[in-house]
């Protein structure tokens, strides 16, 4: 392969950063956007239908047997993400990060993206924690690794569906988001709302709307509805619609708030933790810089300076 799209090029080195090697299939949704091509030697070789960077097909037994370990994941996912439907408030849930790539070390936590309806993301983060916490699905704070728990580090409202954070680790991000629980119509809103993700990644928004079942089988692990849960969901809400909701909502508003600022991590150099009435964000440890340095040292490894220029979405500095 002596002539590639720099866009291939770029999608390969990215996902090296992963270590994960790509289909034809992926590389043809997720490619970032440039249609310049460059002479660029062996640069990319392909072993059992994955491309990957020169002197990395060890990386190709390493994605199957992360793939493996994801199915596992992804059972444990469905089993906890379902009691979900009982939480007043919860519109959507994506799965989000390693899981949604089948990308998972056996400590992987389980990465979930919440939408919440407006004027109550509060009460549905409190109320989320809290029955997960009493199952004992949820990873707390304090654990610095915490395999098979549910971490729920995102939430925003369903009026309030754009996100503002752009780079191409956050566009491989979103554009991997995998739906498990709630409607199509929502998904097209957030589609809509974060058309920029189109302008990193060629397949947006097919690739969450209509996705290859090769890649993310979202419809394999959609979360069936559940009447009972859905009827608890229906009742507490009906209770929350209130001025007495209005108070609930107030007050844990005021909790949380108190204790995300008193937290130690919020203000972590290279991290992100946002709290306010439209998003709720917890990623104090966020593994974007580490990748998009790693991309960056790549690119000039590789005597393509011009490609080495990205940076991040706006971690905290300091």
């Amino acid at each position: 392969m002596s002539i590639i799209e720099k866009s291939v090029l770029k999608t390969i080195v990215y996902y090296d950063s992963l270590d994960y090697p790509l289909t034809v299939e992926e590389l043809e949704l997720f490619s970032f956007r440039d249609s310049k091509d460059r002479e660029v030697g062996n640069l990319i070789e392909t072993v059992k239908g994955f491309y990957f960077l020169k002197d990395r097909e060890n990386l190709v037994e390493l994605r199957e047997k992360r793939n493996e370990i994801a199915k596992k994941k992804w059972q444990k996912t469905l089993k906890a993400v379902k009691w979900l439907q009982s939480v007043p408030y919860i519109r959507l849930a994506f799965a989000s990060g390693s899981l949604a790539l089948n990308n998972t070390t056996k400590e992987s936590d389980l990465d979930i993206l919440i939408v919440a309806k407006a004027g109550r993301i509060w009460t549905a983060r409190a109320l989320a924690v809290a029955l997960l916490n009493f199952l004992g699905l949820l990873r707390r704070r304090d654990q610095a690794v915490a395999p098979d728990k549910v971490c729920l580090n995102h939430f925003i409202t369903d009026k309030s569906l754009y996100i503002p954070r752009k780079s191409i680790y956050t566009a491989q991000l979103y554009a991997r988001l995998v739906p498990i629980m709630g409607g199509d119509e929502l998904v097209d809103n957030f589609c809509e709302a974060n058309e920029w993700v189109g302008d990193y990644v060629r397949g947006w928004p097919g690739c969450i709307k209509n996705p290859n079942d090769k890649i993310q089988m979202t419809n394999k692990f959609q979360i069936p509805n559940s009447i009972f849960l859905n009827l608890i969901k229906r009742a507490g809400e009906k209770i929350l619609n209130s001025k007495f909701g209005d108070w609930v909502e107030g007050v844990l508003r005021k909790y949380q708030l108190r204790r995300i600022k008193s937290y130690h991590l919020t203000y972590k150099p290279g991290g992100r933790v946002k709290a306010d009435d439209e998003s709720l964000e917890f990623h104090p440890d966020s593994p974007e810089l580490k990748i998009i340095e790693r991309y960056n040292q790549t690119m000039i490894k590789l005597g393509f300076p011009e490609l080495a220029n990205e940076i991040d979405s706006g971690l905290t500095k300091t």
